[in-house]
């Protein structure tokens, strides 16, 4: 081994020993590529693949620029059998043998003498750029959710970030790598279990909003919550460890890029248009998650006293600490389950507000939520539901099941199921519209405002 290699793999041991002392977030490049090279081994990535510093040259509308890469042996190899599958692209480059800083270096220089490759979309993703899925956005029909499961998703994930306190998860942007993660999980099913394990192992490195052992930080007036049995067995949107596991707070605070009603000025929106002439004084928030609805909510009745709760202690801690940097003052977080809520005093609420909740349950617990929404509703207090549509034709309520479980209709039995286990559970056990006048709701209606989205409204 040359003395260089030596010295940069005793750099690469001493770095695997040095704790993180700032978050990273890797920033987003267009341009076309002029040269790249390997300039170092740099310690392992968050799935323990020893990595390769890349670094290269764009040529930009800011004019040239650097940038950098981290990529493995294993993604090397696969940069090697793309070319090789693609002859319009082939520039008679082969990976050499052993692998090393040097030899590497080398590979990437020759390959750099090609304008062929070097334009190539292949090379954009084995970079790193060109790429930020900016057309993932809001399913407001069938056809734009078909062109999300059909989204061109990189030959190479980009860089991922690297996060070193709570702040920064909720002050920085969602990454290129986020996207990624999030694209991939929704064209998974044939790959789930390899997904699961890539998911999980990125999901390790974000913060955990943990807490006090017993939740006492966050716990309501009664003291500390007790969890349904589905809230520890089966977890919806592919998290590991679901909503009880804080490091997954990213992930489901990034939603609201993506969905409807996680997006706060799209839900500020639709409770003023609904809402709007109504002048609650006492409001609750069920199913907050990371505090969505309860800003939307302070926002739009800014003098009313607003109490937001959630099944997830950590997403609490997460919300509470969202409001301390917004400065917001109307709203208390406390972990909660909505099943039961009698340390809340009956009829002692004017508006009660969820988004995405039901969907997320077996039906028996969903029914539970609903019983304590009117006896916490005051006489003439509205209720306001921001949920998934209650399918009218059987057999569309069947294939909107189908896809979202993975075509597994029992959330309790083993084995891989889709991003949202309980949708058999609410499609055909909740019965939604029909539940709320069972509990004696009045005025019920439905709002049908996208393929995903239905808002339903009653009163008491």
């Amino acid at each position: 081994m040359a003395l260089l290699d030596i010295l940069l793999m005793l750099l690469f041991l001493i770095g695997t020993l040095l704790p993180t002392f700032a978050s990273f977030f890797p920033p987003y490049l267009e341009g076309d590529p002029v040269e790249m090279f390997v300039t170092s081994l740099d310690p392992p990535d968050f799935r323990g693949e020893v990595l390769y510093k890349v670094e290269f040259t764009l040529n930009s509308k800011a004019g040239i620029i650097n940038g950098m890469i981290h990529r493995s042996w294993t993604d090397f190899e696969e940069l090697q059998r793309l070319i090789d599958e693609d002859i319009t692209i082939n520039p008679g480059i082969s990976l050499p043998a052993l692998e090393s800083v040097e030899t590497l270096n080398n590979y990437l220089i020759e390959g750099s003498q090609s304008p062929v490759l070097m334009s190539s979309q292949l090379v954009s993703d084995f970079l790193g750029i060109n790429w930020n899925g900016e057309n993932i956005g809001f399913d407001l029909s069938l056809i734009d959710f078909l062109e999300t499961l059909g989204a061109r998703v990189p030959a190479f994930a980009p860089e991922p970030p690297i996060f070193d306190n709570e702040d920064d998860v909720i002050l920085n942007s969602e990454t290129p790598f986020e996207v990624y993660l999030y694209l991939r999980g929704m064209q998974s099913k044939v790959t789930i279990n390899e997904y699961l394990k890539y998911f999980e192992s990125f999901i390790d490195t974000c913060p955990s909003f943990s807490g006090d052992a017993n939740d006492n930080d966050v716990s309501p007036p009664s003291g500390p919550v007790e969890y349904p049995t589905h809230f520890n067995k089966t977890f919806v949107h592919f998290l590991p460890g679901g909503y009880l596991n804080g490091r997954t707070v990213r992930i489901s605070y990034l939603g609201s890029n993506k969905f409807n009603f996680l997006n706060e000025t799209r839900l500020v929106e639709w409770l003023d248009k609904l809402h709007g002439d109504k002048h609650p004084k006492r409001i609750l928030d069920i199913g907050t998650g990371p505090g969505f609805s309860a800003f939307a909510l302070a926002t739009l009745y800014t003098d009313a006293e607003i109490i937001a709760v959630d099944l997830s202690a950590p997403y609490i801690r997460f919300a509470r600490r969202w409001q301390t940097l917004r400065n917001i003052s109307n709203i208390q977080f406390f972990h909660g389950n909505a099943e039961d809520l009698s340390w809340l005093e009956s009829e002692s609420f004017d508006f009660i507000n969820y988004a995405y909740v039901l969907h997320e349950m077996p039906a028996d617990n969903a029914m539970r939520i609903l019983s304590e929404i009117y006896r916490l509703l005051a006489t003439d207090g509205t209720m306001n539901g921001f949920e998934v549509p209650l399918k009218e034709n059987p057999e569309h309520r069947r294939l909107f099941s189908d896809w979202s479980t993975f075509n597994c209709d029992d959330w309790n039995s083993d084995g891989p199921k889709g991003p949202e286990p309980y949708m058999y559970e609410f499609e055909f056990g909740t019965n939604l519209t029909q539940s709320l006048v069972d509990i004696g709701l009045k005025d019920v209606n439905v709002i049908d405002f996208a393929y995903f989205d239905s808002i339903y409204v009653g009163t008491k």
